[in-house]
This record gives structure tokens, sequence and C-alpha cells, in this order.
């Protein structure tokens, strides 16, 4: 078998990211499995590992990739809203979850 280029690695490390965001969209963090992701991302659970410690550090790693947007809203809503928290609040989940429905993430 022909080892994969960096390129190739990558590309595989991001279905498996792609996956992971779908399935646990769907399923919950705790209901999937990591077959379940390496189904949907079309590898082996070998793939996952060798990417992945465990379901954690994929997990880790999907919130990690969200993080900076959220961030770059709480800036944006708290300049908005400065003196009313909760709508920050509301209005990052907001959304979240629209996103979540739209994009599948």
């Amino acid at each position: 078998m022909a080892r994969k280029t960096k390129q190739q690695a990558q590309e595989t490390r991001q279905q498996i990211l792609d996956a992971a965001v779908r399935e646990f969209s769907e399923r919950g963090v705790a209901a999937t499995s990591l077959t379940d992701v390496a189904t949907a991302a079309g590898v082996t659970r070998g793939a996952i590992y060798w990417h992945f410690k465990n379901k954690v550090d994929l997990f880790n790693e999907v919130w990690e990739s969200t993080e900076p947007k959220i961030d770059q809203l709480e800036t944006e809503y708290q300049a908005k809203f400065p003196d009313n928290p909760l709508r920050v609040i509301r209005e990052i989940l907001i959304y979240i979850l629209t996103s979540t429905v739209e994009d599948g993430r």
C-alpha cells in the first residue's frame, strides 16, 4: 500500500472532522461511536486513530475549530449589546443553532 502524501493526510483528517460534526450534531456526542464517524467519513477506524487519540480528542478538535468564530461573535454582540450579557449569549446560541440547521454543523 502506498504512503499518503501530506495533502492526502490533511484531506482525510478534514473528512473525519466534517463527518464528526455531522454525526455529533445528528446523534449527540455520547451516542456517536468512532465507527459511526468512520463510516460517515468513508475511512477506517484506524484512520481516525492515526489522526486522533480517541473520541475526546476528536471532539476537542471539532470544538477548537468553531471556537474562533464564537469568540468573534461574542466580541460583535458585546459591542451591540454592552449592557445585556444575556442577550449576547442568546444571539450566539441563535447563531449556532441556525448554523447547525442550515449547514448541518
